[in-house]
């Protein structure tokens, strides 16, 4: 008995649709793979093509690769300070990858920054300073950095001021605080 349905017809079809859909198919899986160019702070890494220096599978990101390479914010985590102490959980919530060689990846706007959010509040003397390079390494000279490095020159009170007490240069605010730098108690003699 014949079929009303020829079968080579029907799987010609097939055939011809599975094929015709193959070079779509490899486009969206090269988008899925390579959603765009990385930023100039991370397009200079070795192997930049080696997604899985960064990711864990495709679109999946781990804060531990993140700080693998970030080892300074790592470590301020680590001691609970600075700006990242509490924001350790999604990097790529705040710093959106795959935008081009000239995105920004640091969102900040220090016009309506509260630092106190970094856990060095400033206080009395410290508000002196008009522009974040008084403290903090100034745009374009941070390596590989389209932007700024929103890290300390020098962490401390050392970045500023000379130690004028040998063997204390850590201790300063145990004798002096942020309003005045006049001496608020003397230390105990050693």
């Amino acid at each position: 008995m014949r079929s009303r349905y020829p079968i080579a017809p029907l799987a010609g079809l097939g055939l011809f649709l599975a094929l015709a859909a193959v070079p779509f198919a490899a486009r969206v899986g090269a988008l899925q793979e390579i959603p765009g160019p990385l930023s100039a702070a991370h397009s200079a890494k070795p192997g930049d093509a080696e997604c899985a220096k960064c990711h864990q599978a495709p679109g999946e990101i781990s804060p531990a690769k993140c700080l693998a390479c970030h080892t300074e914010i790592g470590s301020r985590i680590a001691a609970g300070t600075g700006f990242h102490r509490d924001k350790a959980d999604d990097c790529a919530v705040c710093h959106a990858e795959h935008q081009g060689r000239k995105a920004n990846i640091v969102p900040l706007d220090p016009a309506d920054f509260d630092h106190s959010e970094t856990g060095a509040d400033l206080q009395g003397a410290h508000l002196r300073p008009k522009t974040c390079d008084a403290c903090h390494t100034p745009a374009g000279s941070h390596p590989r950095s389209v932007g700024r490095s929103y890290l300390l020159k020098v962490p401390g009170c050392r970045g500023c001021h000379a130690p004028p007490h040998p063997g204390r240069q850590d201790e300063c605010l145990a004798c002096h605080h942020q309003n005045s730098w006049i001496v608020d108690r003397r230390p105990a003699e050693d």
